[in-house]
Formats: structure tokens, C-alpha cells, sequence
């Protein structure tokens, strides 16, 4: 019974973790988009995301982190040309009712940048990550109703099922390319600029191959993205953005827009940019941010408003709204830190 019950946990745990969650700051978790971002960073720079939903004790909840560090490849002549990037990620995500199920991944990033020619700013980037993941699943933390004690509740002193600890191990490669253009080097006075990109997850086709389960291999995840800036009026630009997904039939489409502006003088050397926007993932979630930028500092918030958080007569469950927090810092402080096409989140 017990060996029974272990083996319909798996399966149900593979069938819901089959993808691993998603940011919803986008652009600022760049690396996990395409990983040919990594040379459309000009800053030696460290970023990171935090993203929490529900409850500990609800089957929705599901927990994610990220760190990344980037360290651009510049060429200097008379003037400095970015020609590529390197960097490293963390990644590690809890998810499942009191985060049965796990997830941690290191991955290495590199990119190659491609002037398009001496006289405008049009790149072409390519770039590739590759690193090892772990993902486990664990039953020690389930609370069960032979644990119970009528007179004060959940007692952990009294055994449980013991349903053993089962995790595996592989590695991944994912790849991606991007063609960005932009009026300006120079951030503060650039006016417009255009992203596009395609990416694509588990080239290798990694097996997943747990104990009492039948192996599987990840299915292929193609990405596609596109961010335009445009100006609306001095110091004020918009950002019209698309993310798209697919894997194995299943699609989702992500639509934005961000407003953004200086709310300080220009030649200020402590200028302060302040960007606020809006996602609406297709059938599924309106996402909220804002947050802004000054000098070697970049933070952001966003929550997002799915179909449970924002329909009133839909009880809660005691979940909590999913939100997100981000902060990049720039370790380079002689350089203010820049971004080169896209929203800063």
C-alpha cells in the first residue's frame, strides 16, 4: 500500500512540476529568458529575484529565487564595444503542498555579440547556458493524520507514513539568439531602440528518471520576445513588449507595456528613473509592476492578479497573491549601471 501510494505521489508531482515556474519581472531574470542577454549587459552586475504564492500549507504554493552574476566582455578603441558577456546563475524553487517538491539548478552563461557594422548600434548576439539540476522530491515534511492529537492537534513526535526522499540529477543546455538596435549608446538620451530574440530549453532532452516511475525526457521549450522603445514626450518613453511560450502543444502568450521617466534632471548625477507597467498573460493573469532605478541601484515590484486573487466571490483558501521583488546592483561603480535595449524590469 505504502510502495502504491509513493508511486501515485510521483506521478501526480511529475505531471504538475513538469515545467519549472516563471518569472514575472521578465527582464530583470533576462538569463532565464534567453541566454543571449547575458552579452546585452554593459554592467559588471549582480541581480536577483525573489517570487512567493499561496500558502505553505495550500497544494498551490510554490516559492523561487534566482541570483545571477554577469561579467561583460568589452573591446576598446576609440570607444568601447561590448563583444560579449559571461556569467553565472542560481536557481532554486520550492513548490507543492509544505514544498514537497524541489528544484535547484546552477547554470554558466556566455555570449558573443556581432556589430553589424562600424557606424550604427545593431548587434546580433548569441549565446548559450549550460549547468546541472537537481530536482527532489520529499515526503518527511507531510503532515499525517495518524500525527494527530486530539487534545492539542499535530503532534511530530508520533511517526507518520515515512515516504522516502527521492531526487535526480542532469544536465541541461538551452540556447538562444537576439537582434537588438538602438539610436544611442548613451541610456539618458537614447530615444529608441528595438529587441527581438528566440530561445530554446533542454536541447539535450534531459531524462528524468525517478524511482517507481517510468523515465522522461524534457520536452523542448521554445521562446520568442520583443521590446520596442519608443518616445511619448520629453523624458517619457514606452515599452510595447511581447514574451511567448511553447512546449509539447501547450502555448502561452504574454502582452506588456511599460511607461518609464526621469524624474530628475538628466545631468544630474543621481538621476532617478522611475518605470511602471503592465502583463496580461492570455487567459490566465494580469501582472503588475513598478520600481525604479538610481545610479548602481535598480529594484522592482510586481504582484500577480490571477483569476483567484481578484474575483471576490472565489473564497481564498488562505492563499496569498503571488508577488515578486527584484534588485540588481552594479559592481562596476565607475559606470553608472545602463541597460542596453530593454525595460529595466
Amino acid at each position: 500500500m505504502r510502495n502504491t501510494f509513493t508511486t501515485a505521489l510521483f506521478l501526480f508531482s511529475l505531471n504538475v512540476f513538469a515545467q519549472e515556474g516563471q518569472f514575472s519581472q521578465y527582464f530583470a531574470s533576462s538569463s532565464f529568458m534567453s541566454p543571449a542577454f547575458t552579452g546585452a549587459i554593459p554592467n559588471l552586475s549582480l541581480n536577483s529575484n525573489y517570487k512567493r504564492g499561496g500558502s505553505p500549507n495550500s497544494e498551490n504554493f510554490f516559492e523561487m529565487v534566482q541570483t545571477t552574476f554577469t561579467y561583460p566582455f568589452q573591446k576598446h578603441t576609440s570607444k568601447s564595444v561590448q563583444v560579449g558577456g559571461a556569467g553565472i546563475s542560481f536557481f532554486q524553487e520550492r513548490r507543492g503542498y509544505q514544498g514537497l517538491y524541489s528544484a535547484r539548478k546552477v547554470l554558466l552563461n556566455g555570449a558573443y555579440n556581432i556589430k553589424l557594422d562600424q557606424f550604427s548600434n545593431r548587434y546580433f548576439i548569441f549565446g548559450l547556458q549550460g549547468g546541472a539540476v537537481q530536482q527532489r522530491i520529499n515526503g518527511n515534511q507531510l503532515q499525517w493524520g495518524s500525527q494527530f492529537n486530539k487534545y492539542f492537534g499535530y503532534d511530530d513526535t508520533r511517526p507518520g507514513e515515512g515516504i522516502p526522499v527521492s531526487s535526480v540529477f542532469y544536465p541541461v543546455f538551452n540556447f538562444g539568439v537576439m537582434y537588438t538596435a538602438f539610436d544611442n549608446q548613451n541610456l539618458y538620451i537614447r530615444d529608441r531602440s528595438f529587441t527581438f530574440g528566440a530561445s530554446i530549453d533542454n536541447l539535450n532532452r534531459p531524462v528524468i528518471d525517478y524511482q517507481s516511475v517510468e523515465p522522461s525526457h524534457l520536452n523542448f521549450l521554445y521562446k520568442a520576445f520583443g521590446s520596442v522603445k519608443l518616445p511619448l514626450a520629453p523624458r517619457w518613453h514606452i515599452f510595447p513588449s511581447f514574451y511567448a511560450l511553447h512546449s509539447h502543444g501547450n502555448t502561452q502568450v504574454n502582452a506588456g507595456t511599460y511607461l518609464s521617466t526621469f524624474l530628475s534632471s538628466v545631468r544630474s548625477r543621481t538621476a532617478f528613473l522611475m518605470q511602471f507597467g503592465a502583463w496580461y498573460r492570455v487567459g490566465d493573469s494580469v501582472i503588475v509592476l513598478t520600481g525604479f532605478q538610481i545610479e548602481n541601484i535598480r529594484l522592482g515590484f510586481s504582484v500577480d492578479l490571477n483569476a483567484q486573487t481578484y474575483n471576490l466571490g472565489t473564497e481564498l483558501s488562505n492563499d496569498l497573491p503571488t508577488y515578486e521583488i527584484s534588485l540588481t546592483y552594479n559592481l562596476n561603480l565607475s559606470r553608472p549601471l545602463r541597460n542596453m535595449t530593454s525595460p529595466i524590469f
